[in-house]
């Protein structure tokens, strides 16, 4: 004799065929948030706004800071690439972390004959995923060394800070 072998039904009730439609929904507006270009203005170039940065210049010359004056335009020295403006220097004494050997501890100390300056750069930019772009195509992040040069002056450091303005 022939077994009867059952085929596979699928019962659906109203109740089921409501959450699968929720569901399909639901992933359709996440495939279409994932999907959807980056926001353009109305000439078809990604939305750009002003934001401010710090760099902190490290171990520089003394006099460094006298010379760096609001209104300077910043290019970056390996690339040639425009970095921004400057709206505000602070000169402070160069430190590093030197081991105390009596504590066998770490301390901040002074460096002699060097000063930090850490400058404040306003740019336009455009706000990537992972990456923020300023006016000219120069990539940055926080915590990466930067290259810059101003009129009678350069100077290496990181960038330390990023603000976005409105």
């Amino acid at each position: 004799m022939e077994q009867n072998e059952r085929r596979f039904r699928l019962k659906l009730n109203l109740f089921d065929g409501i959450v699968i439609l929720l569901a399909l929904a639901v992933a359709a507006v996440l495939v279409y948030l994932q999907m959807k270009p980056a926001a353009t203005d109305d000439s078809g170039a990604p939305a750009t706004t002003t934001m401010q940065y710090t760099v902190r210049l490290l171990e520089t010359m003394p006099g460094t800071g006298d010379l760096v004056q609001p209104g300077d335009k910043l290019r970056d020295v390996v690339k040639n690439h425009d970095i921004g403006t400057v709206v505000s220097a602070t000169v402070m004494p160069a430190t590093d972390s030197i081991i105390n050997e009596e504590t066998n501890s770490y301390v901040t100390a002074e460096i002699p004959g060097r000063e930090d300056v850490e400058i404040v750069i306003e740019t336009t930019a455009t706000y990537g995923e992972e990456s923020v772009v300023v006016g000219s195509g120069y990539v940055i992040r926080v915590g990466e060394e930067i290259f810059v040069r101003g009129p009678g002056y350069l100077g290496s450091g990181e960038v330390w800070s990023m603000e976005r303005r409105k």
